[in-house]
């Protein structure tokens, strides 16, 4: 049997010559996913039927983080995609709800690996 799997982006914002395809994750351990996801929404944008009428745009992809992820930030520069940090206003209520190791940011010798501080 065939499935047809639909995929979407959280968000797609159209501006004057420019569409921002975005995707928010919280957790650290999808970040990646969401890396991997914005390649995909940025490429298939373009074959997007409704989106067709602005396929002169430039499309740039930004990830939502709720915070700094060195590693997930030189990656997704490399990559041409953009990263924001945004903290929706459920955050601390969120944090409080899952495990701490979740929410924790890059360890130190972490960000010496990859020549951060």
């Amino acid at each position: 049997m065939l499935k047809v799997r639909m995929r979407w982006a959280d968000a797609v914002v159209i501006l004057p010559g420019m569409l921002v395809v975005i995707e928010g994750k919280l957790r650290a351990s999808e970040f990646l996913k969401g890396l991997g996801e914005l390649q995909l929404y940025t490429h298939l944008v373009r074959h997007t039927p409704e989106f067709a009428k602005f396929k002169d745009r430039t499309v740039v992809g930004r990830l939502l983080l709720p915070f700094e992820d060195p590693a997930v930030a030189l990656m997704a520069r490399q990559n041409d995609i953009e990263v924001a940090i945004h903290k929706p206003t459920f955050w601390d209520a969120y944090l409080t709800a899952i495990q701490p190791r979740q929410a924790r940011s890059i360890r130190p010798e972490e960000a010496k690996l990859i020549g951060g501080h």
